[in-house]
């Protein structure tokens, strides 16, 4: 556990422990909640690579801790992750996602700890979205972050928020271990990915942001230096399978909304620069909802994007020059019925990504969820040809406490 993280558990623990359950009663609001998660996990075809399996059962463990001061200028956050996992020894691991504290002075607000920020507005690919290191074994799509130890001032004005980020330590992406899916031929631990900077992991970072949001507009500005969170990646190495690393970047972003009636018109692009490798990338597209459809109070939403990515079959994602195209179905009943269904299309390598995501509230404090992801016509020129074989039906069954 890195020495920051250690020093913000002790310092919330102290502050903890000298106020009297009096007192917070008195000028604090306590919150305590937690999920409880069973996830099974079936892939529909043989593994490519030796040991694979095909059925995965895990449970995780989330609970969150909130306390803040009546007077709004005081809020603490406490959020452990635990996974335990049967057949994936990778899987099994915890991880502190948020335990900061933090202050706010009129319009200034400092924040210190552990954090998951998100910067975005696309659905199909997230872009400008650099902070947090991507938690890969809770699945491909980047969407599950681990939690950043970090350093936040932000200050809020007539002309926009504006944030600034010292992250004093970088953390490692994770992958599948042997018996794993979404792997590499060759088994990739945390450590076999290296950083290229002389101080490693405790490189220094900085990022600094400006948004600003007017009417049915809304603009980000960012730029980040220091630890790239995704790897580089330079083709392919005899001896680990890949060229893997992560290097020092300088990387600058845009991302920009546009709500009108039905409409939302999205955009994120960013320009990474590094000792080894510059490109620029982009996505952009829409999404429309027709509302109240049939007057049963469904939104059904149609969602388009599409990536472009310089580093072609060098960018780490897979998506370079690809489609998104889905739907989202909100029932917006009483159970919070809601779906996703779309594809990602390679325009020029023709690969294929079906995906599926819906949910449904069962009683009063259970959870369905269900996801399908489907690979179709896999190219050999693309890093997702490693997973051709991994089409994934998953099923997570969550209880609320």
């Amino acid at each position: 556990m890195p020495k920051f993280l250690l020093i913000v558990c002790v310092f919330l623990l102290i502050n903890n422990l000298v106020w009297s359950q009096d007192t917070l009663k008195k000028k604090w609001e306590v919150d305590l909640s937690a999920e409880l998660e069973l996830e099974n996990q079936y892939f529909t075809s043989k593994g490519l690579y030796p040991n694979q399996k095909d059925y995965f059962l895990s449970g995780a463990f989330k609970p969150t801790l909130k306390i803040n001061s009546a007077d709004g200028k005081h809020a603490f956050k406490v959020e452990p992750f635990v996974r335990g996992s049967i057949q994936d020894p990778n899987r099994t691991h915890w991880d502190v996602r948020q335990a900061y504290y933090q202050r706010k002075l009129k319009s200034w607000t400092i924040t210190v700890g552990v954090r998951k920020v998100f910067w975005g507005v696309a659905e199909s690919n997230h872009l400008v979205d650099i902070i947090n290191q991507t938690d890969a074994v809770e699945g491909i799509d980047g969407k599950q972050k681990l939690g950043q130890p970090m350093l936040q001032i932000s200050k809020n004005s007539k002309l926009g928020n504006f944030e600034f980020f010292y992250l004093p330590y970088s953390r490692r992406i994770q992958l599948s271990s042997k018996t794993g899916r979404y792997r590499f031929p060759v088994v990739l631990e945390r450590e076999d990915i290296q950083f290229r900077s002389s101080n490693k992991e405790w490189h220094p970072s900085f990022a600094l942001r400006w948004s600003k949001t007017a009417d049915d507009f809304s603009l980000g500005l960012s730029h980040f230096y220091g630890n790239s969170r995704e790897p580089l990646f330079l083709g392919f190495n005899p001896a680990t399978g890949l060229d893997l690393s992560y290097p020092v970047i300088n990387q600058s972003g845009i991302d920009i909304q546009y709500n009108k009636d039905a409409w939302i018109l999205k955009l994120e692009s960013i320009y990474r620069t590094s000792t080894f490798q510059d490109f620029i990338a982009f996505t952009s597209g829409f999404e429309y909802t027709f509302g109240n459809v049939f007057d049963k109070g469904a939104d059904v939403g149609i969602v388009a994007e599409y990536t472009y990515d310089s580093r072609r079959e060098l960018t780490f994602s897979g998506l370079d020059n690809d489609v998104f195209i889905g739907t989202r179905i909100a029932l917006n009943d009483d159970k919070s019925t809601d779906c996703l269904i779309g594809g990602i299309f390679d325009v020029e390598k023709g690969t294929t990504l079906y995906r599926v995501e819906a949910s449904r509230r069962v009683a009063k404090s259970y959870k369905i969820a269900l996801k399908a992801n489907i690979l179709s016509n896999v190219s050999d020129k693309e890093i997702l040809y490693n997973f051709r074989s991994d089409d994934l039906l998953e099923m997570k069954i969550s209880k609320f406490f």
